[in-house]
């Protein structure tokens, strides 16, 4: 799993930017602020002050928070309550200040919030994530601006929701809730020592989003964990491409479109055996696929895939062994080539093709990002002896792709979605 931390202030656009970058590299964004503030609204309705210790700990016990994902949105459940709207209230803002800084609250959301980083590739921001929450978080940053281009951010925003506030106003509060959030002892917000400073008080939102993103990159570069072909891929890949290049003579289109980082599905139509290795061949990253499992039991060949890091599908099931092998190479950061179609189809016009729904369901479980690509042939059957263009479309992110709410209907949505723009980068469609 890869975690990213965003702490900082009030105001300096750390859930905005969370949400970009969770979009741009199909991450999950955790917004632990929203939990806070839920308790805050607890505590507000019930009439209990946030800084009174003794009345808000025992109300802890009344108290049910649950973060759910509706079409790559965050909502926030307030005891079965959706309250993703009201907890932005002005007021909301500093009864969460208050009931943060107390420890009971802070252990109370402490085991929901790891939890997702654990299972998932989170982006997560609030004021102790790098300090606390997250303290080996892959990427850490201290997002900050000065106090008044956070009050004219807070400021125009609330006036965009229809709010009735004034400048001086949110300044002061801005002020009063840096001083509350810095000075308290419990976890205060101050940057862990292996934070990266960004001050964005000039920058726009997308340029800190890339710049956070550039840094992420910085770092799988150096890393030991970046996803490097192993070397016996390599040194296959090295022999094999002059090959395949000379037989298949392979034109790619777009292949910069294949993210150098991060869990990518490659969807590809499939009309040839030979599609594993020339969709592979135009890539800079070691490429997983789906078998069918009777290539396994064949001496040889059956080892030499599964040193390739091929994984064993059986053809005509819902493998789960299959479907869970792929989520973990994808939670892993792992490129996986996959077919829609499933089985090769020959001699038909792949828009007019039925595709299976695998891909709908991993996509749902790992908000992995999707590249669409397209094998152009003659007469869509061999790619033997002959010119072969590969066209990669542009990635398709989560907020992209119609997820719904994860029913068998749902992932094949998905699955025709994604298929529907691999026949789009298809010649004889643009004709």
């Amino acid at each position: 799993m890869i975690n990213i931390a965003i702490d900082g202030p009030s105001g300096a656009g750390k859930s905005s930017c969370a949400k970009l970058i969770a979009k741009k590299l199909g991450y999950l964004y955790i917004d632990t602020g929203a939990m806070y503030r839920a308790i805050g609204l607890f505590c507000q309705r019930n009439g209990i002050m946030p800084d009174d210790r003794e009345n808000v700990i025992p109300a802890l016990e009344k108290i049910n928070v649950e973060l759910k994902f509706i079409d790559q949105s965050q909502h926030v459940y307030l005891n079965g309550e959706d309250v993703s709207s009201e907890i932005r209230r002005n007021e909301i803002s500093m009864y969460a200040s208050k009931v943060s800084a107390i420890a009971e609250v802070r252990a109370f959301l402490l085991d929901l919030q790891r939890n997702f980083a654990k299972e998932n590739n989170v982006i997560m921001d609030g004021r102790d994530i790098g300090t606390v929450i997250l303290p080996n978080a892959d990427l850490k940053i201290f997002l900050t601006a000065s106090s008044e281009a956070r009050a004219k951010r807070r400021y125009a925003e609330l006036i965009e929701k229809g709010q009735d506030v004034t400048y001086e106003k949110i300044l002061a509060d801005v002020i009063e809730r840096d001083k509350n959030d810095s000075t308290r002892d419990v976890a205060p917000a101050i940057p862990a020592e292996d934070a990266i400073l960004l001050d964005n008080s000039s920058m726009t939102l997308d340029r800190t989003a890339d710049y956070i993103i550039g840094l992420l990159n910085e770092r799988s570069e150096k890393s030991p964990k970046k996803d490097k072909p192993s070397k016996f891929y390599d040194t296959c890949y090295k022999i094999s491409a002059k090959i395949i290049k000379l037989i298949w003579r392979i034109h790619p289109h777009g292949e910069e479109n294949i993210p150098k980082s991060g869990a990518v599905m490659l969807a590809i139509n499939h009309t040839a055996f030979s599609d594993v290795l020339v969709a592979a061949d135009c890539s800079q990253r070691q490429v997983h696929y789906l078998a069918k499992a009777e290539l396994f039991k064949i001496p040889l060949l059956g080892k030499l895939i599964t040193r390739l890091g091929a994984v064993p599908i059986k053809r005509g099931k819902n493998d789960i062994a299959a479907i869970k092998t792929t989520i973990s190479l994808l939670n892993e950061g792992k490129v996986v080539g996959i077919f829609p179609q499933g089985t090769r189809r020959k001699k038909v016009d792949p828009s007019k093709t039925p595709v299976k729904s695998g891909i709908g369901l991993i996509e749902y479980r790992t908000r992995a990002c999707i590249v669409p690509v397209f094998i152009a042939s003659k007469n869509y059957h061999t790619h033997a002896f002959g010119r072969n263009d590969v066209y990669f479309g542009k990635p398709l992110y989560p907020d992209d792709l119609p997820l719904g709410n994860g029913t068998s209907a749902d992932f094949e949505n998905i699955a025709k979605f994604v298929f529907s723009k691999v026949c789009e980068l298809d010649p004889k469609s643009q004709k």
